[in-house]
């Protein structure tokens, strides 16, 4: 890499961190609005949950394609397309039927299909092995910047100007992003190798790896959990808690702010200690203990605890979860875009299901409990995966796939 491309590393950095922002900004928008909608609709918990639900199938449906075709494309065109989609929630107030909202949340999530694998790959091209924690960790933290600001924005702005300027004002970030990455993304065209690249024979390679089989494990379970907690815990504390829903809101905005925090010190910390596994086994167990806490423990102060472990423990891993992939002997960026999008496809499939399933179910018991104790025991998955998956950091053993 000459010293230009060295410099410029970080300008590529920059202009993904506000697709990062975006991503997670309009991840989770709908959760805190579910009320509103619910009421606009005359929905159930069940239906009106598709709003998320919707995003993580359309996420896991994509992203293997996209990382398959956009070597052949170009990853920057490709980024570009899915920051495109992303942006379609500026549409939502010409026409802000039920049918609507789905339909551009579908596209959302083919946008987030396409732009989350993609970043991995853009890293792996720009960023040397040292530097890979802290990078996935920063952009780690970047989406959770956003899912912090749509949770602490997204009812006042609502109760304001109407819940469809909600998504409207956030896909129009997203489009900034977009024409962000248009005038200053770039490739490495040091580090391609589309030349030769066989879409197929990748493919079969990457996703029959025991790795990716483990990393797909590892999310599965914490993407369900995380996902099912974030999209109802607001209804959870203003129905069950007697929380208001601004309040409650704010309260389940502690989870991505901490997680800005966590991601971060994902990042660093197994940079610093060369070792990736213990960020996976330690936080699972945490996570799972804290999420049945929330549930169960009638104190407000130790309610408030436990969200803040949660939101530690459901972001600090994820940085190990990216840079993984990245480490594994033999590995490409455009290999790196094939096993981070087979394993955050299973993660994000898991997530399209958790939701739905805590609506459904609350509907029919009259209580979150068993549906959320479901999954913040599944949340221990990554634990299993942690303890099976090769140790990849500069003091593991030998990267074995």
């Amino acid at each position: 890499m000459d010293s230009n491309s060295n410099r410029y590393r970080w300008v590529v950095e920059g202009s993904l961190l506000p697709i990062q922002i975006a991503l997670g900004l309009n991840f989770l928008a709908p959760a805190p609005l579910f009320p509103f909608i619910m009421q606009d609709f005359g929905l159930e918990r069940g239906i009106v949950s598709l709003l998320v639900a919707s995003v993580t199938v359309m996420m896991a449906m994509i992203m293997l394609p996209a990382s398959v075709l956009a070597p052949k494309i170009g990853l920057k065109r490709s980024l570009a397309l899915g920051c495109l989609l992303m942006s379609s929630g500026v549409l939502i107030p010409l026409n802000s039927s039920f049918a609507n909202l789905l339909l551009l949340r579908i596209l959302f999530g083919v946008g987030a299909g396409i732009v989350l694998p993609m970043t991995s790959a853009m890293v792996a091209q720009w960023f040397s092995p040292k530097e890979l924690p802290l990078i996935n960790g920063i952009n780690v933290a970047s989406q959770s910047v956003g899912v912090a600001i749509s949770m602490f924005l997204a009812v006042p702005v609502g109760s304001l100007l109407g819940w469809q300027w909600v998504f409207c004002i956030f896909g129009i970030f997203t489009f900034v992003g977009f024409v962000l990455w248009l005038f200053v993304g770039r490739e490495n065209a040091s580090m391609s190798d589309s030349i030769g690249f066989s879409s197929r024979g990748v493919l079969f390679e990457v996703v029959r790896l025991r790795s990716t089989i483990l990393l797909q494990l590892a999310v599965a379970g914490m993407f369900a959990a995380y996902v099912a907690f974030s999209t109802w815990l607001p209804v959870f504390f203003n129905e069950v808690r007697g929380l208001s829903l601004t309040h409650a809101s704010n309260v389940v905005g502690i989870l991505p702010v901490v997680g800005i925090v966590a991601t971060i010190c994902g990042g660093v910390f197994p940079a610093k200690l060369g070792l990736r596994r213990p960020f996976l086994i330690f936080p699972g167990i945490i996570f799972s203990v804290a999420s049945l806490g929330v549930v169960f423990l009638d104190s407000l102060l130790l309610m408030y605890l436990c969200v803040i472990v949660m939101g530690i423990a459901g972001w600090i891993y994820l940085p190990s979860i990216f840079t993984i992939p990245m480490e594994l002997s033999g590995m490409t960026p455009e290999k790196v875009g094939v096993m981070t999008a087979a394993t955050l496809a299973v993660g994000n499939f898991a997530s399209f299901l958790s939701p739905i399933l805590v609506g459904f179910t609350t509907d029919i018991l009259g209580s979150y409990a068993p549906a959320f104790t479901f999954f913040a025991v599944g949340s221990l998955t990554v634990v299993v995966a942690g303890i099976l998956l090769p140790e990849t950091g500069p003091k593991g053993a030998p990267k074995s796939q």
